[in-house]
């Protein structure tokens, strides 16, 4: 087929309830990090372009506890995720102008479902009244690109005409609160038909890469959720520092791949709908692409993390504030941990929108503006925060060099000099206000965590496990572990370089 293929409807399903700050503030004030007085400083950059757009983008969330989360959308009581899944399905396929009799195919792809075992596919199915072949289809964040562009070549190659596309994630499944990780996700789900469509709208080209790189970054157990059901809980991985590491090479890697796919140049894009997992996430891919601000928005303040249907989320909210309209050029990425990277441009179409979701409760279209002013949570209220000029941080107590220069007996001194320094400046706040035996565990959140794992790591050139910055640790037992580390690679380097001298022959 030569058809033209796109999104001809597209809908959301989101939870009533809105949860602020407030519930944590008020029922686990425990988990908050200590709040001490703020200073506005630089950011910390890493000595490497990639890592420095991430530094650079994430410096403004570091003085917020919430790291930019203000509002998610929540599951309560009887409410069930396959339900909003069903809600969003049947307002997509009437909103089409087509019945369930008509779709040909739905593929289903649910992060967290209701149950453990396989998605929702046939129980979406048997819901709605389907009589086509319905699978489960995953890629975590990247799921509804995935989903599109395989829909897509089911199209093209004319096995199926109408194709149901549903994903969903459903954080509140796979966190307990009393982890600081639920602050970050939220529910919701969407909807969208896959069709041929008129003339030169539509899938225009497509890019999609593996993420390898970021396996580990999370891991899961079995054990009881908030709502007392056995579920599969998520938790920060050993490896979450690849999420850092790799997100703006990802980014323009694949999203250029995907312009050239199309014949276009990212000058060219009028609007791009990223996956934003952070509040930072949007502003990482706008810098590694070098694009204007203005064509992208953050929509993590409103939702939170809401995983695969957030390129979805950005898409419906772009159109119904006039930043894509009929005919434009949109770049859809989303990067999916352990799974696939994916970028998409389409040339928008007469796509219908569903029902609008509900307003925040107090979340304003100037904090979902990349770029522009941060606000953080006091209390009840948000106050903006200017941004800090970012320059490199060069205090000689924040440099290696000392240490690795010092005998073995001055090095322990500069080096908890040198963890302290930086933890002050992660922490924004000043190092007299920090102890070498304070735990890590209510101090440091994960991200403080990675920068400061990848910030060793660059200055040591040594692995450090990130369990080293949680629980009962501090910066003395990190300290011990690091000269321990130090030594190891230092005698390693005196038997290589010993190894590789020519031996002299002895004649018996």
């Amino acid at each position: 087929m030569n058809a033209s293929i796109g999104i001809r409807s597209l809908t959301l399903s989101f939870p009533e309830t809105i949860r602020t700050n407030a519930y944590w503030r008020e029922n686990f004030p425990h988990l908050l990090p200590k709040t001490r007085k703020r200073r506005r400083r630089g950011a910390a950059t890493m000595g490497n372009e990639n890592s420095d757009i991430w530094s650079r983008a994430v410096a403004p969330y570091l003085g917020d506890p919430f790291r930019g989360a203000r509002e998610r959308r929540l599951l309560r009581g009887k409410e069930s995720g396959l339900a909003l899944e069903c809600q969003g399905a049947k307002e997509a396929i009437a909103l089409a102008g087509l019945s369930p009799e008509d779709i040909d195919l739905a593929l289903v792809s649910p992060l967290f479902p209701d149950r453990l075992g396989p998605g929702h596919a046939a129980y979406l199915s048997r819901a709605i009244g389907l009589y086509c072949p319905a699978w489960n289809i995953e890629s975590t964040c990247a799921s509804a690109l995935i989903a599109l562009q395989s829909a897509r070549a089911f199209i093209k190659s004319g096995i199926y005409e109408n194709i149901l596309v549903v994903v969903s994630h459903f954080g509140s499944n796979a966190t307990d609160n009393t982890d600081s990780l639920s602050w970050t996700l939220g529910d919701g789900a969407g909807a969208f038909i896959v069709s041929p469509v008129p003339g030169d709208e539509g899938i225009l080209g497509v890019a999609i890469a593996p993420t390898t790189e970021t396996c580990d970054a999370y891991r899961y157990e079995l054990a009881d959720n908030s709502k007392g059901k056995t579920q599969t809980l998520a938790r920060t991985g050993d490896n979450a520092i690849a999420l850092a590491e790799t997100a703006a090479d990802a980014a323009r890697s694949c999203c250029q791949k995907a312009a050239e796919t199309a014949g276009i140049n990212l000058a060219e894009i009028d609007f791009f709908a990223f996956n934003t997992p952070t509040a930072w996430y949007a502003d990482v891919c706008a810098r590694a692409l070098g694009i204007d601000r203005d064509r992208v928005l953050n929509l993590y303040p409103r939702y939170g993390n809401i995983g695969p249907v957030f390129p979805l989320a950005n898409l419906e909210r772009a159109v119904r504030q006039g930043k894509i309209s009929q005919g434009d050029r949109v770049l859809i990425y989303a990067n999916g941990a352990a799974a696939t990277a994916t970028a998409a441009i389409v040339r928008w179409g007469d796509t219908v929108l569903g029902t609008p979701p509900a307003p925040p409760r107090a979340v304003s279209e100037v904090e979902e503006r990349v770029g522009g002013t941060i606000f953080h949570e006091v209390g009840e209220s948000a106050v903006p925060l200017q941004r800090s000029k970012m320059r490199l941080a060069s205090h000689p107590t924040l440099s290696p060099q000392p240490i690795l220069n010092a005998s073995l007996s001055e090095r322990p001194t500069l080096l908890r000099t040198y963890l302290l320094g930086w933890l002050a400046m992660y922490l924004q706040c000043s190092p007299e206000e920090l102890r070498s035996d304070l735990c890590f565990g209510g101090l440091l959140d994960s991200l403080v965590a990675i920068e400061l794992k990848r910030r060793l790591e660059e200055d040591f050139r040594i692995q450090v496990p990130l369990q080293q910055f949680f629980g009962e640790n501090n910066s003395d037992r990190l300290a011990d572990y690091l000269l321990d580390r130090l030594i190891l690679k230092e005698l390693s380097n005196i038997s290589e370089t010993q190894n590789d001298r020519p031996r002299e022959i002895v004649h018996f």
